[in-house]
């Protein structure tokens, strides 16, 4: 296998090409002066399976069009198959038509994926909350993968769990909660939360967290409103510490400072969007979905 990458992918692409000792082939990326975009790939690619590292945070129309592109480049040089990494993916919020009208960008940006030249997809703590299972997204071979064993990891090799409380703070959060207070041998609840709007949530539920260590559980951070709102009620109920463990740290609109301000103590997140709180690497998860 060839080992390629986008603009959002380069780091990751290398740490996997150095673990599975496949060829790492090198992606030019740049613009014209209209803003469109251009790509090439450096190798020998006829015959070759193709793997394509690129993350859709931050900037998931951009970095779209370069995957597709460079997808594009692989088969147009002969390639035998291509597999989007995709640590990732964007536009899975919007997983219902909420009002009439709304587009169901869960649905459609797999499509886009597919119809980009890809033949099977691997991505990490997909936003699934009214699907399933991937593959009622995805119509090509599709792998959801969960760095929340590897983040519990790495937060009990460094921390005592002894008197903690994992916290999910909504429904959806279940599985990463139970997830990780299995790894780390304690209990878990689960808040409820209503959004009010793109930046406000309100959450809600019982909390006895009194001289407790609290473990706040959750696959995506935007503006870290949600955790904001969880965090404030946790130290009005008297936690003596509150760490978060998160997949996809986008931390838009100075996210970080505010989480800490608000009396988050530490921040634990994986690297599959650049991010200044990337302690965990999905690269080894990944390679291991590769080799399988």
């Amino acid at each position: 296998m060839i080992i390629t990458y986008g603009s959002a992918g380069e780091d990751l692409a290398k740490s996997i090409s150095k673990i599975t000792g496949q060829t790492l082939a090198k992606t030019s990326c740049r613009r014209f002066p209209d803003g469109e975009q251009y790509v090439k790939i450096t190798g020998e690619l006829s015959g070759e399976d193709v793997a394509i590292v690129q993350s859709f945070g931050l900037n998931p129309d951009q970095l779209f069009m370069e995957y597709a592109l460079i997808a594009d480049a692989a088969r147009g040089s002969g390639c035998g198959s291509v597999t989007a990494i995709v640590p990732y993916l964007a536009y899975t919020r919007q997983d219902r038509r909420f009002q009439s009208g709304e587009a169901l960008s869960a649905k459609l940006f797999p499509r886009l994926i597919e119809d980009a030249g890809t033949d099977r997809v691997i991505t990490v703590d997909m936003h699934l909350h009214r699907f399933k299972e991937i593959g009622q997204v995805f119509r090509i071979p599709a792998v959801n993968l969960s760095a929340m064993p590897l983040l519990a990891e790495y937060y009990g090799k460094r921390r005592s769990s002894r008197n903690a409380l994992v916290i999910g703070p909504d429904k959806e959060s279940e599985q990463w909660a139970e997830s990780v207070a299995e790894k780390l041998s304690t209990d878990y609840t689960i808040l409820e939360k209503e959004r009010l709007g793109d930046r406000d949530v309100e959450v809600s539920g019982d909390l006895c967290v009194k001289g407790r260590s609290v473990v706040l559980v959750d696959d995506i951070i935007s503006t870290g409103k949600t955790l904001m709102e969880v965090i404030s009620r946790l130290k009005a109920e008297g936690a003596s510490r509150i760490d978060a463990l998160v997949t996809h740290a986008l931390l838009v609109e100075n996210a970080l400072p505010k989480l800490k301000r608000a009396g988050l103590s530490e921040l634990i997140a994986t690297d599959t969007v650049a991010n200044p709180a990337a302690k965990v690497s999905v690269s080894p998860l990944i390679t291991e979905a590769l080799k399988k």
